[in-house]
């Protein structure tokens, strides 16, 4: 099974190594970026991405700008991160493209579930078996069945297909 990629971007060494070993726990890949912009570099590499967490005070790029660019080249669901709890921080958030805003201090536990909340509202890291015609793609197999035949695919192939279809 393939596991979903979520990138995390927060300055605070600490935070990002605590949300990131939650979420490996829970079976997704993590992605660490240090800065805003280093998000955005690290999601033009990675564009299997189903989520992305951005610290909003965050050195070089903050995490309001880094939403911004990342909300223009895709539509991945994004969770804003922050100490900054006020009411216009939230509606900036919102505005630049956030799915969700979380305050801190947060609980881990209550973090992971809202990711799992806002992937499965967002569709990303859906599972499910596609076909088309006389192709199927077989998700949780990672199996292509071209006219009842099995065809060889690497896994990024694989990912790409499935994407498309």
């Amino acid at each position: 099974m393939m596991e979903n990629k979520i990138l995390i971007s927060e300055d605070e060494t600490k935070i990002r190594q605590l949300v990131a070993s939650y979420l490996v726990r829970e079976g997704f890949r993590v992605i660490e970026a240090e800065n805003g912009q280093e998000a955005v570099e690290r999601f033009g590499e990675n564009e299997d991405v189903v989520l992305v967490m951005l610290d909003v005070m965050m050195p070089v790029k903050d995490g309001f700008e880094a939403c911004r660019e990342i909300r223009q080249k895709s539509d991945v669901p994004i969770l804003m991160l922050t100490a900054r709890d006020a009411e216009h921080d939230e509606v900036k958030g919102f505005e630049m493209g956030a799915d969700e805003y979380i305050s801190k201090p947060f609980s881990p536990t209550i973090l992971v579930t809202r990711v799992k909340n806002l992937l499965r509202r967002s569709g990303a890291g859906d599972m499910s078996d596609v076909s088309a015609g006389g192709l199927q793609v077989l998700y949780r197999e990672r199996t292509v069945v071209v006219d009842g035949k099995k065809i060889i695919t690497t896994p990024k192939e694989f990912d790409l297909l499935y994407y498309l279809l």
